[in-house]
This record gives structure tokens, sequence and C-alpha cells, in this order.
């Protein structure tokens, strides 16, 4: 039984780049979280981040922002249902092409949000859009499998259905955005960008697995 490495990279990367944020005082704080977050005005060059904030441009902000969370709540929800489905996807896809699927899927997640509002100044931060790629993924793969919980050198299967899981995880974030006050805005769009991409990419990423007979 091979460990989920791919899962427990990202999490640890998640939870030091909250560790960061949380280390920092203001303003030097709001400057991380601006710096790399995705920024859609910024991604499309239509606005500039002040000069003293930290940055490492708008393409990499697409990538770095999947890391970064709101806060404690925002960071725990998020690495909870990574846990609970990036394992079996992990099993699925292997190491390697699950790590390429999830940031594809954050890309995603991205893309849409953009999409929807290319000039919007707002910061997005979180996995929201990746792991919405990832429950794409499960339902499609295991459509009748039960959750599984992985625990240290064992598997634990949870009463739950896979697509009853799903309903949850959109539960919770619709309690969110009811929850969220009129400056904190839930990012719907990057989440259905990133479940489009998720469907849209596990057979071929599955089936290019299986052609290669090796496991990356």
């Amino acid at each position: 039984m091979r460990p989920p490495y791919a899962t427990v990279t990202i999490v640890v990367l998640c939870v030091l780049a909250f560790l960061v944020q949380e280390t920092l005082a203001e303003p030097a704080a709001w400057d991380f979280v601006l710096g790399f977050s995705m920024v859609p005005a910024v991604v499309t060059g239509d606005r500039l981040l002040p000069p003293d904030v930290p940055s490492l441009g708008r393409a990499f902000s697409l990538l770095s922002s999947m890391f970064l969370h709101a806060d404690v709540w925002h960071l725990a929800g998020n690495m909870l249902f990574l846990w609970l489905f990036g394992d079996s996807v992990e099993m699925a896809l292997g190491h390697v092409r699950y790590g390429v699927f999830y940031l594809l899927c954050g890309l995603g997640g991205a893309g849409a949000e953009i999409l929807h509002d290319p000039a919007s100044i707002d910061p997005v931060v979180g996995a929201s859009g990746a792991i919405s790629g990832l429950l794409a993924a499960a339902v499609m793969l295991h459509p009748r499998a039960w959750l599984v919980l992985v625990l240290p050198g064992r598997r634990v299967s949870l009463p739950v259905p896979v697509y009853v899981a799903l309903g949850g995880w959109l539960g919770i974030q619709g309690l969110e955005a009811v929850a969220a006050d009129l400056e904190a805005m839930v990012a719907w769009w990057s989440h259905l960008g990133g479940f489009v991409t998720g469907t849209i990419l596990v057979l071929p990423f599955r089936h290019s697995r299986g052609q290669s007979g090796a496991r990356p």
C-alpha cells in the first residue's frame, strides 16, 4: 500500500503557506497574500500590483493562489476534503499524473473566475477549484464507492457514499457563502471551473496511465 505522496505534499505546502501568512505582521501579511493570490485584473494586465508588494509574476500567481487560504476554517475544510478524496484519485492516476491533474483543475478554476469577471480586483485564494476537480474525478471513477479515510499504515472505509460526500462539500460551500460578509466573496466560478476541468480530464489521464504500462 503506497502512501498518497502527492496529496501529503499538497497538504504540507498549504499548511506551510498559511503559517507564513500567520507569522507575518500587518501590512506584510496582506502584501504577501496580495502578491501571491490570483487577482483577475492583474492576470489580464489591466491592473498592476503596488511596487512594494512581493510577487513572482502574474503567471505564477495562478499556481501560488491554490496554496493560500483566507483563514483557518477555510484551510481546514479544504484539507479535509482533499485528504478524503485525494487518495482514491491519486491511486487511480498515479502520483505524478495526479499532481499534474490537481494543478490543471486549479488552473481551470482560476480561468473560469477570470472569464467571469476579468476586471475584478478581488484576490482569489484557496484550493477549492482544484479540490472541485478531485471531487468530479472521484465521482466519475468510483460512483458507487464509499469514502476511505487514510490513516498511518491503514485505510478505513467510512459509511458515506462518494456522491453523498459531494453533496456535503457543496453544502459547506453554500454555508460559507451565507456566512460571508459583503467583502468576503466565495469564488463560485472557480469551483465550477475546477469541477468541469476534472470531469473532462480524469478519464484521459487514467487511460494514458494504463497505456504507458508504468507507474509514475
